[in-house]
């Protein structure tokens, strides 16, 4: 594997996936309930596992990982990303305050990386060198099949996204989406991966306003950067009360009003605007009964 960083280059064997789909429930007829599950070489794995500690240990001692990002980050995990959002949210609440947080989704984040604008973000990140070139190596020129009913499909090519079933795929996406609050002016960008919340103290009509322009500064990132939305995934929470401003929906990329819930899944736990989390003690309740 030495050989492989100083020449380099990857056997094609090393960059051949095998795709399996697994069926996440309802119809066995419709695509879109098959999760694809990608399989890849253990000895590569090996190898990524020793590419990516040197990675993290570069972009930690360069702190270049971004603040609002708590994916695939050492130190951070959806805990801390919580622990952080709720101390925002409880801070002005304590205040007789309000905060607006808007919930994005990306459609398909890691198939929609853009080979190219991830390669000059690594290159920004001062990945460079041999590790750089071997980097692109690993990237490119990648194959797939799929593997279904004791069935296997030829070969084809992988044009888009890390590279899933990897090592370093997490670490990649991370360095893709780093720069996402850069234009981002007045409010607070919180990240697990691709998972992405807006957050901003609403005080005046000003403010809502000043939300929906870093709004719109995300929404320029991800055409930039060739990423799309799920737009009718976005989900809108507000936490306390305002007299003086209305409780008006923010607006998708494409000027649609987010819809404004009362309750949001957030990282595996079911937030309510009332602080209570009734829905999510009464599903732990439920999930945790003996049936006799």
């Amino acid at each position: 594997m030495r050989k492989s960083i100083d020449d380099c280059s990857i056997a094609d064997s090393y960059k051949l996936a095998y795709v399996t789909p697994i069926h996440k429930g309802g119809s066995r007829q419709k695509a879109e309930q098959y999760r694809p599950v990608s399989l890849t070489s253990h000895v590569m794995k090996v190898f990524e596992c020793v590419v990516k500690k040197m990675i993290i240990e570069h972009l930690t001692e360069n702190q270049a990982f971004n603040k609002g990002q708590h994916g695939f980050v050492p130190g951070r995990s959806t805990q801390t990303q919580l622990l952080s959002h709720y101390g925002d949210v409880y801070d002005v609440i304590v205040s007789n305050g309000r905060l607006d947080t808007v919930y994005l989704d990306f459609a398909k984040a890691f198939d929609k990386v853009d080979h190219d604008t991830l390669l000059e973000k690594v290159r920004k990140h001062k990945i460079s060198g041999k590790l750089g070139k071997w980097i692109r190596e690993f990237l490119k020129n990648r194959k797939f099949r799929v593997v279904a009913n004791g069935y296997m499909s030829d070969e084809e090519e992988v044009t888009l996204g890390v590279p899933q079933g990897t090592v370093l795929a997490a670490i990649l996406f991370v360095i893709m989406i780093s720069d996402i609050d850069e234009e981002v002016l007045h409010s607070i960008v919180g990240s697990f991966a691709e998972d992405t919340r807006v957050s901003k103290r609403i005080n005046s009509e000003e403010d809502r306003v000043k939300m929906q322009k870093d709004l719109e500064a995300i929404y320029k990132w991800a055409k930039d950067n060739k990423m799309e939305f799920n737009e009718k995934k976005f989900e809108q929470m507000v936490h306390g009360s305002t007299r003086d401003v209305v409780n008006e929906a923010y607006t998708t990329p494409n000027g649609e009003k987010i819809n404004v819930k009362n309750t949001v899944k957030d990282l595996g736990v079911h937030a309510s605007n009332d602080l209570m989390f009734k829905e999510h003690i009464g599903k732990i309740i439920n999930a945790t009964r003996v049936v006799i």
